[in-house]
């Protein structure tokens, strides 16, 4: 609730932004707006998950960086390719029978800053967003309905919740399939960063197409 509240923050600040600025500001609004969301993921997790039950940022799958395991490696890898298998052959397959309102949406160009400056939209959605969305879904949300819930269950909650946090009917089916996918890595795992790695190169891979190809 407090997530879905601070929308309006957001939602505030990109229309002050777009009146004020004359260049790239659909671009800026995009930026912005991540950072915004993301210092409210942060402090939400933080004074619900963190701070309130006197937990420490391992709780939320935060464990130190190391070198990864051969297993979590290939796990990693084989989550990724299924996520971005299942993109691709789900996009077919609504392109065939002409259902436009389903087909996952491209990165909008409006949204991409040119030339140099398109690292700034990288580092918003490939960096900034996989890592606070799994902060968020896979380390907050996902471990305070496995009690209720149990594994599986919490599991598939907490991807569809990811999935409608993205507000957009054409990346609903995929995006619960991605949610699936990295929860079943962090629960396998035990540490968010495979899951971010993934959440990371899908985004960038996005981000990608659009700057080169789009």
């Amino acid at each position: 609730l407090l997530i879905a509240i601070s929308f309006i923050a957001v939602i505030a600040i990109a229309i002050g932004i777009d009146r004020i600025l004359d260049q790239y500001e659909e671009a800026t609004v995009a930026w912005v707006s991540v950072h915004v969301m993301a210092l409210a993921i942060v402090a939400v997790v933080w004074r619900l998950g963190v701070y309130r039950n006197g937990s420490r940022l391992s709780k939320l799958g935060l464990i130190p960086m190391g070198r990864p395991s051969l297993r979590t490696a290939i796990m990693t890898v084989l989550a990724l390719g299924a996520s971005l298998g299942f993109t691709v052959v789900y996009a077919t397959l609504v392109g065939l029978v002409d259902a436009d309102f389903l087909s996952p949406p491209d990165v909008p160009s409006e949204i991409v800053f040119p030339g140099v400056a398109a690292l700034f939209t990288f580092q918003a959605l490939a960096v900034v967003t996989p890592i606070t969305e799994e902060i968020f879904f896979r380390g907050f949300v996902f471990p305070g309905l496995v009690h209720r819930l149990g594994v599986g269950r919490a599991i598939l909650a907490s991807a569809v919740l990811f999935s409608a946090f993205h507000l957009s009917l054409g990346v609903l089916v995929p995006v619960i399939v991605t949610g699936l996918l990295l929860g079943w890595l962090y629960y396998r795992t035990g540490s968010l960063w495979p899951s971010i790695l993934v959440h990371a190169g899908q985004n960038a891979l996005a981000v990608a197409i659009e700057v080169y190809w789009g």
